[in-house]
């Protein structure tokens, strides 16, 4: 396709949703991605968790499951916190929903995400040219009618399509909604993220086993749970990760031996292995009421900044690629004044859908019987195939 039929995509952030959608537009159009940090940039987290509706996207456009150390998840397991499981339940997921939950560091699950937004398109086997990514370079307000953004040192940058993904403290937000009343707010959850190397866990164990839910024999690729329970809100969630790096520089540098006390009365071997984490990240948990319009003109938002949620659910980072993907409607050939009509057709499944996730996740906040409640929710958070599969269901249930 000539230069002449591509539209001009500029996405403003490159974290997951922006890379996602990176990724998806280079195929067609000319995409250049504005992030205010450098290149060394990395969103957050010591480990992160693509369920089915996520992976499919992912495959879908080359992402290699071995590039990013993703470790299958089979199953989750629930213990008390004297560490006896209390229940075990299957989760082989991909004869039923077409792929596997993947766990895998989010720094590694990043950079994959950067080389399919950015490498040679012969390297993957797709037309196109690589998006553009322009670090150090912070977008600082918008002309979402126009589709033109200025950047901070007061020069602008015009589009066709201007894609904001600028996270949960989005900038831009007010831009598009018309108003700056929307920000996300503490839940009042705290979440203590760590990542601690099999070697590590047994030299502070000592002559303790390692437990059921971390030993490779025992553990079985599942995600563990433990309980406080006694009317507590503790909870301990554990999970495989094959890549043991260093830590990436996030949120707020925690206290070990204070995460440690804040587990005091939970068995040994997790206060053991709890205490032998070289870095700890703090995390006061936050989300965002949902919005009542995500586009304006030919701007829209995704992600964070548009439906920041808890990661009690699982499904913030596959939301986030969901969105991206949606703009596989930005077709081939697609004319520049159609362009406002696609983003509303996006926003019509994209809004609705992340609401009801934001809306599960927060029954978790006060009942943490996540994994009944993930459980249950399975078939809508996991069938989900793409946005032209979402738009034909639509209008199928609008013709009953």
């Amino acid at each position: 396709m000539s230069d002449e039929h591509k539209l001009q995509a500029i996405i403003v952030g490159s974290g997951l949703a922006g890379l996602t959608a990176a990724r998806i537009l280079r195929e067609h159009h000319n995409v250049t991605v504005y992030e205010r940090g450098d290149a060394t940039v990395a969103t957050g987290g010591q480990g992160i968790v693509i369920a089915p509706n996520g992976v499919k996207i992912l495959e879908s456009v080359g992402y290699d499951r071995n590039r990013a150390g993703a470790v299958p998840i089979y199953g989750i397991r629930t213990y008390d916190k004297e560490g006896n499981m209390q229940e075990d339940v299957d989760m082989d997921l991909k004869p039923r929903f077409g792929a596997d939950c993947l766990a895998q560091k989010r720094s590694d699950f990043r950079d994959e995400l950067l080389r399919l937004a950015t490498a040679p398109s012969s390297d993957l086997g797709i037309k196109g040219s690589p998006a553009t990514i322009i670090y150090k370079t912070a977008v600082v307000s918008l002309d979402a009618e126009e589709g033109i953004v200025t950047l901070a040192d007061g020069s602008t940058a015009a589009a066709d399509v201007v894609i904001v993904a600028d996270g949960v403290h989005s900038r831009l937000r007010a831009s598009i909604i018309g108003n700056s009343s929307h920000a996300a707010k503490k839940t009042g959850l705290t979440c203590y993220r760590i990542a601690v190397s099999t070697e590590d866990a047994r030299k502070a164990l000592g002559h303790l086993p390692l437990p059921q839910w971390w030993e490779p024999s025992t553990c079985q690729n599942r995600t563990s749970i433990i309980y406080a329970a006694n009317g507590s809100a503790r909870v301990v969630t554990a999970y495989p990760l094959r890549h043991q790096t260093t830590a990436e520089s996030w949120h707020t540098e925690g206290d070990r031996t204070e995460m440690v006390q804040a587990f005091g009365d939970f068995n040994e071997s997790l206060k053991l292995i709890l205490g032998a984490a070289t870095e700890v990240k703090v995390w006061e948990l936050q989300d965002l009421e949902p919005l009542s319009t995500w586009t304006r003109g030919r701007a829209m938002l995704i992600g964070d900044a548009a439906h920041a949620m808890t990661p009690m659910q699982g499904q913030g980072a596959n939301m986030s690629i969901e969105d991206g993907e949606s703009f596989r409607l930005v077709a081939p050939g697609t004319r520049r004044e159609d362009v406002q009509d696609i983003l509303k057709i996006a926003e019509s499944i994209r809004r609705p859908r992340t609401t009801k996730v934001i809306t599960e996740t927060r029954k978790t906040h006060t009942t943490l019987k996540l994994a009944e409640r993930l459980t249950m929710n399975m078939d809508f958070y996991y069938g989900y195939n793409g946005i032209h599969d979402a738009l034909q269901h639509a209008e199928a249930k609008a013709w009953q």
